[in-house]
Parts: C-alpha cells; structure tokens; sequence
C-alpha cells in the first residue's frame, strides 16, 4: 500500500506529528489474503519510543485476529478543505482538494499486563490533561474487566508516508488568495489557512 504524492507535496517524516494532532483518530488498514481489515482507532506517540504508535482494539473485534501477523498501515487525515477558483488570481484554475495526511506502516506488537494500563492512563492523561479523569479512578476489578475486554498494541513505524496538499504548486498570489479566502471561513477553514506555508 503506497501513497500517491507528488514532490511539490512530500513532507518529511518529522512532520507526521502535526498532522497527528490534528486528528489522532487513525484508519488502520491490515492486509490479509482474501480483504483488509479496517478499524479506527486512536493512536498516540509510544513516550517513551517516539518512532512507535500506541492503541487498543476491542477484543471481540476480529480484525485482532490478523494484527499480529500481517503489517499494517495507519492512515492520519489532518486538516483539509474545498478551494475555489475564485480564490485564485490566476485565470483557468479549477476547484481542489487542500490537506494533510500521514501514513504509518509496521508489524504490529501486542502490549500486555503493566504496560496496558499504563497505555490506558497515557490516552487518559493526553485527552483529560493532568488534572481530569484517570483510570486511578475506576476500581481495580473494573478497570481489571475493561482490560480484558481489549487487546492494546504497539506499531513499530517503519516507514512513514507524509504528504502536505497545501497549495505549495501554485503562484505565491494564489496561495494568498486561498489562504485569505480561508481565514474568512469557520474554524476548520481557519486551522487549514494556519497550516499553509506563506507565499
């Protein structure tokens, strides 16, 4: 599985964890013999090994069954957005696509016992901040039966796969165009206009 990505597009790999933020729910994509499995799920920076992902599947979902076996690849859509031809000060444009995507391959891994609940208590943490909910405050036979109603895992990244659809290939004036066009629009037309390199 490989991404379609122009050079005026690529991005480095280091620029995967901006696109992350921008939505951390991922489509992990697992390739068996007859279809891939496909399942979203959140997935965060591992802490302590920056190059693998952490998350958790339901147990009963069998997409768990393959995971282990095959590689697999997480696929991250950040901000994005509709640009018009109006937008642009070059005559004969035609309507686009902006966005961000990174894609994650590797061999899953699974995380077990201590380290699953330490994975649970990062997601906790990064989504409550460190004063909101934490799985401290489950008692320990409920959080013990939520455990083993998951199977928590860990993705190596092997190679990552980044691309910046941002209006780089175009005229510093249209890029202006589109980017002020943006800033007028509500919120996820804004946080797109932020994430467009400057003419």
């Amino acid at each position: 599985m490989s991404l379609y990505c122009p050079p005026a597009f690529r991005a480095e790999a280091s620029y995967a964890a901006s696109v992350m933020a921008d939505n951390p729910l991922a489509t992990l994509i697992t390739r068996t013999a007859t279809e891939p499995w496909i399942s979203h799920v959140v997935l965060l920076p591992d802490p302590q090994q920056p190059d693998c992902l952490l998350g958790h599947l339901a147990r009963a979902n069998p997409h768990v069954e393959v995971l282990f076996a095959q590689d697999s690849v997480a696929v991250f859509a950040g901000v994005h957005g509709y640009v018009s031809p109006r937008w642009y000060v070059s005559d004969g444009m035609v309507p686009t696509w902006n966005y961000r995507v990174a894609h994650a391959h590797g061999r899953a891994a699974p995380v077990d016992g201590v380290q699953l609940g330490e994975l649970l208590s990062q997601l906790a943490r990064h989504f409550e901040g460190p004063d909101g909910w934490s799985t401290a405050a489950m008692l320990p036979a409920t959080l013990a039966a939520m455990q083993r109603g998951i199977v928590g895992f860990r993705l190596p990244v092997a190679r990552w796969e980044v691309k910046a659809k941002l209006s780089q290939n175009r005229l510093p004036q249209d890029r202006q165009g589109v980017i002020q066009a943006l800033e007028r629009g509500n919120e996820a037309d804004c946080q797109l206009a932020a994430a467009m390199p400057r003419p």
